[in-house]
């Protein structure tokens, strides 16, 4: 098939929609629904890259990228030496979906507008994340399984004897948490203000929940966790994305972008993915902004308990902000991923409603891992487990920086943070993130790309690379691999 006649006005409109989606995804889809629809035929061959992507307005790696994605899902063959050509054959399970969802379409009934919503939310996996170098994956053979287990034995021996679930999570764990709280974070709650929860984004969803109505101005850190984002937008609120600097949050931005704004939400000890911390002063000032407004602060303590440089600042529910802030943290970052242990901690006011709107959302926890960590906090292993991570992964984060240092000295620029499990290195211009990690992620390298992190059409290129999980061997091997990938060439846009 020659450029001429290429049906170009069938890829224009994917092009043109969602910014967040990186444009070879976008392409890729577009290909696709073309041939499954039939708009390109079996056997039609496709035009070169180089015609195509100046047809496009878009990079020629962009369609190089998407025609390597057509080519791993079985969409399209190549013939040596002739060029690329649609299958004879589509995938098998891309036509069963087709036909079952078509089905399921035709005969379902009406849903909800947030069911609408959050199916407009859910994106078409097309790629496969590495298990190297992934941020926020922490060292799983240096947890303490032995000392663990002896506590789940005891638990389970325990739970014969309990009383019925207490919605608001297992005494003991809560118990333990408040005592931490105050002397590691500075919070001011006693038990009665703890609510256990599945993790910190049910912690999150849940407060979102009883704190905005539709239509309401939730301030978010931009760049910030996308995860949350999604909540936002399908209870119809609104996202109202602030500017973050190497202070954190700029409450100035947020006001003049939404003067009446109902909750901000933010990570002030350790922004993801920057990670930069939010300043004293502007802690003070956001938790002035809430008591004047009656508005609320939702405080994500994230990745608080790596801090290598320096004394943390206390949390801003510490700070004076009790009645205005909910606190929520997570333990599967410390401790173990599959351990899915949230909590919240509510200003006294709102014990009550959080209660009853968490009875109503699942009726309370399985007891068995909360007792288990409830022992393991109160016979000190936590505070020594936590300490080892942080002396580990201090010992880690400077092995990436020399790795990376000596590697690629002229192209990755890191972001000076004082802790965390990922560091972030910024690209120079002409760089694409996007399509780096899609070439690192087809070798198992599991970074992520910062744009993707970013609200809008101001996007910074850079890349966050976990150190956590790996050990020096691990890290030297796959930086190096990096490093191959980012020479190529293949990675610059035009």
């Amino acid at each position: 098939m020659s450029l001429a006649d290429f049906p170009s006005e069938l890829f224009l409109p994917f092009l043109n929609q969602d910014n967040n989606v990186p444009q070879y995804v976008a392409l890729f889809r577009a290909f696709q629904q073309a041939i499954v629809k039939g708009h390109l035929i079996a056997g039609a061959k496709l035009p070169a890259t180089r015609p195509l992507a100046t047809a496009l307005s878009v990079s020629r790696n962009t369609v190089k990228t998407a025609y390597e994605m057509l080519l791993a899902e079985g969409y399209i063959e190549t013939k040596h030496g002739a060029g690329s050509f649609v299958s004879t054959q589509l995938p098998e399970q891309f036509v069963a979906a087709k036909c079952s969802n078509a089905n399921a379409t035709n005969h379902r009934p009406a849903l909800s507008l947030f069911s609408q919503r959050t199916e407009q939310l859910i994106p078409t996996q097309t790629t496969k994340t590495g298990s190297l170098l992934r941020p926020a994956h922490g060292c799983v053979q240096s947890f303490p399984w032995s000392q663990w287990q002896k506590h789940v034995t005891k638990a389970a021996h325990t739970m014969k004897y309990a009383s019925l679930n207490s919605v608001l999570g297992a005494p003991l764990l809560r118990e333990q948490i408040a005592s931490y709280l105050n002397v590691a974070r500075g919070v001011k709650c006693h038990e009665k203000q703890i609510i256990i929860c599945s993790g910190s984004q049910q912690a999150l969803y849940l407060s979102l929940q009883l704190l905005v109505n539709q239509g309401d101005h939730v301030m978010i850190e931009n760049p910030g966790y996308s995860g949350i984002g999604g909540s936002i937008d399908a209870m119809g609120a609104v996202k109202v994305p602030v500017t973050i600097d190497q202070h954190g949050f700029s409450l100035e931005d947020g006001l003049a972008q939404s003067p009446n704004a109902r909750v901000a939400l933010i990570t002030p000890s350790r922004n993801y993915p920057m990670g930069y911390t939010l300043s004293l002063d502007r802690r003070l000032a956001l938790i002035n902004w809430a008591k004047q407004n009656k508005a609320w602060i939702i405080e994500d303590d994230y990745d608080s308990e790596f801090r290598f440089d320096g004394p943390p600042l206390s949390s801003m529910q510490g700070l004076g902000g009790e009645k205005c802030v909910i606190y929520t943290g997570t333990f599967s970052r410390i401790l173990h991923s599959s351990i899915r242990i949230g909590y919240l901690v509510v200003p006294e006011s709102l014990v009550d409603v959080f209660s009853q709107a968490k009875q109503f959302m699942d009726g309370g926890l399985s007891q068995l891992p909360q007792l288990a960590l409830g022992e393991f906090m109160a016979t000190g292993q936590f505070t020594s487990h936590v300490r080892r991570m942080r002396k580990l992964y201090q010992q880690r984060r400077d092995t990436l920086k020399q790795l990376v240092d000596e590697t690629m000295p002229n192209i990755l620029q890191r972001v000076e943070t004082d802790g965390g499990m990922h560091s972030v290195f910024l690209l120079p211009e002409g760089y694409s993130d996007i399509e780096i990690c899609q070439k690192a992620n087809a070798q198992d390298l599991g970074i992520y790309a910062l744009s993707s992190y970013y609200v809008g059409k101001q996007k910074q290129q850079g890349l966050l690379i976990g150190f956590a999980g790996d050990n020096e061997e691990s890290m030297k091997h796959s930086i190096y691999k990096l490093a191959q990938i980012i020479n190529t060439g293949h990675h610059l846009s035009s």
